[in-house]
Order: structure tokens, then sequence, then C-alpha cells
């Protein structure tokens, strides 16, 4: 089996600190934001859905939920600290 694993590259650096590097552009992550990143929502959106006990129906295209306005409310969340508006567009 350990044949069939990806490879995983070299760094100089530790995961914690790969990550920091990686986010001023110093180093390639091993986990990639690419990869990361839409996992990151789809967790999130199954966090909304146990929270609410209930199917959601969810519109990839609009970014909203179909048959919820409380679950589109929990998906705003609260307003981003002035200067960070940039890094929260869904």
């Amino acid at each position: 089996m350990e044949a069939s694993l990806p490879q995983v590259p070299a760094s100089p650096s530790n995961h914690f600190a790969n990550f920091l590097l990686a986010c001023r552009g110093e180093e390639k992550t091993r986990s990639p934001f690419e990869i990361a990143g839409p996992l990151s929502q789809v967790f999130a959106l199954g966090v909304i859905a146990q929270r609410l006990n209930m199917k959601l129906d969810f519109d990839v295209n609009q970014k909203v939920f179909t048959n919820s306005s409380l679950a589109n409310h929990l998906l705003d969340g609260p307003p981003p600290r002035k200067g960070w508006e940039e890094f929260f567009k869904v």
C-alpha cells in the first residue's frame, strides 16, 4: 500500500511554518489551498445543516440555500473587520 500513496514534497519547514511561508508566497503548501478552500466551504455548509437539523438545498451558482432563510442568515455570518472585506467573498 505504501507504494500507492502520493509523494509529499520535502520541505525544510514543519507543517505550521510551511503554512505561514505559503501564505507569504515563499513555499508551496503540502496541503494545497485549491483543495483546502472548497473543502472548508463544504464543511461549513454541513455544520449549518447539522445545527438546523434539516436537509438543506444549496444553489452552487447563486451561493444561497433555496429552502431556508435562516440557513442563509447563518451563511452570511458577522461582517469582517475593516480591511479584511476582500478575503471574505464567498
